[in-house]
């Protein structure tokens, strides 16, 4: 029987153990098969190791004798060539054929067990990445099937999406390289990209509707809060952009609005602009204790979001970055009207003063107080 007639799939030299996974997961779990099983194929790789071991400590101990002794006959044998010329060649062809036999044909099955070896092992580690990734493709697939996400689910799920996208994105890796060559794994990345996308666009949707919605924009919400954080997680880049659409450039874009039609009819100046104060400081305060509320992981750290946003927009409060670009919009609105003239131009020329004074008696805080001046001064053609 020939000793190596059990592995001699892992003996051929075209072996290829990500082909062999394949056809192995296939044959384990045939083409319909609704679970996919890993355990079958992983128990018969640790069987083919074990036996592997096994015959690599027989043929090492039953032909331990035989090897040391037939290395020193070696020794002798050259010693005999060249001191004695005429010395039989068959007596010598025979010496070497006891080699060839007891030494040469062990050594060289010891050296196809171990090149096995090392393929079983490859295989094993393959089959262990794959193992791990369903693991987390039914954690994945479980938490969407559940009725209603809560805060710790949506972020597990976030957290996974994360796991998922570092698996397929890893560019130096070659363990990593050789998991996607499992077929299964790698055909299910566009799923998961389908699946990581619709989550952002549920934060997404989540964000631009709370975050504007009387009823609901509180520090309570934690709905909006588990969103948020959520959508850190699977996209902190494009976190920034959403967020700032969805708050600062939201709240400038109304107000703006309110400061144009208030150009209309300078009479009601003060009323717009007292009611936009109010709504701007309770809107802000209630936006900064949310933020301050969440916290994110960031480097095997946990920060607090408010902190991480200040940063990115580069301010220290989120009221005076909204207060500088209403102001810088409201300016560019006014100039635009005095640049055509006509009866609303007169008319805003006529209310100056009240609309200056109105102004100073509204805000008491110095910044706000002078980034308004400064752009209702272009009336006056002060500046």
């Amino acid at each position: 029987m020939n000793p190596l007639e059990d592995f001699s799939s892992f003996i051929e030299p075209t072996f290829e153990p990500i082909q062999f996974s394949n056809d192995l997961l296939l044959a384990t779990n045939g083409n319909t098969a609704a679970e996919l099983d890993l355990k079958t194929p992983i128990k018969k790789l640790k069987f083919d190791l074990d036996e592997c071991d096994k015959r690599m400590s027989t043929i090492s101990s039953s032909n331990y004798s035989s090897l040391v002794s037939k290395f020193s006959q070696i020794e002798t044998s050259k010693i005999i060539l060249k001191d004695q010329i005429n010395v039989s060649i068959d007596r010598v062809n025979s010496s070497f054929d006891r080699i060839q036999t007891d030494v040469i044909q062990p050594y060289e099955e010891a050296v196809k067990l171990n090149n096995a070896l090392k393929k079983i092992h490859t295989t094993l580690d393959l089959l262990r990445g794959a193992s791990l990734f369903v693991f987390l493709i039914q954690q994945l697939e479980d938490l969407e099937r559940s009725p209603e996400s809560k805060k710790k689910d949506l972020l597990r799920l976030a957290k996974l999406h994360l796991q998922m996208s570092e698996v397929y994105h890893a560019e130096n890796s070659n363990s990593v390289k050789s998991l996607l060559a499992i077929k299964f794994i790698r055909d299910y990345q566009p799923i998961q990209a389908t699946k990581k996308n619709d989550l952002q666009l549920q934060c997404i949707q989540c964000m631009n509707e709370e975050f504007n919605h009387l009823s609901t924009f509180n520090v309570e919400n934690i709905n909006l809060q588990s969103h948020l954080v959520a959508f850190y997680i699977l996209n902190t880049k494009e976190f920034f952009l959403v967020f700032e659409k969805a708050t600062i450039i939201k709240q400038v874009q109304t107000s703006a609005t309110q400061l144009s039609r208030s150009l209309q009819s300078p009479r009601n100046f003060t009323s717009i602009m007292t009611e936009i104060k109010e709504d701007a400081v309770e809107y802000f305060k209630t936006l900064t204790s949310i933020l301050a509320n969440c916290n994110v992981p960031q480097n095997n750290e946990t920060v607090n979001m408010l902190v991480l946003i200040n940063d990115n927009l580069n301010t220290t409060s989120l009221s005076e970055l909204y207060w500088t670009r209403l102001a810088l919009k409201f300016k560019k609105n006014i100039a635009a009207t005095m640049a055509r003239g006509g009866p609303i131009a007169k008319n805003l020329k006529i209310y100056f003063q009240g609309i200056n004074n109105s102004i100073n008696e509204t805000f008491k805080n110095d910044v706000e107080r002078e980034l308004l001046i400064d752009a209702v001064s272009i009336i006056a053609g002060t500046k």
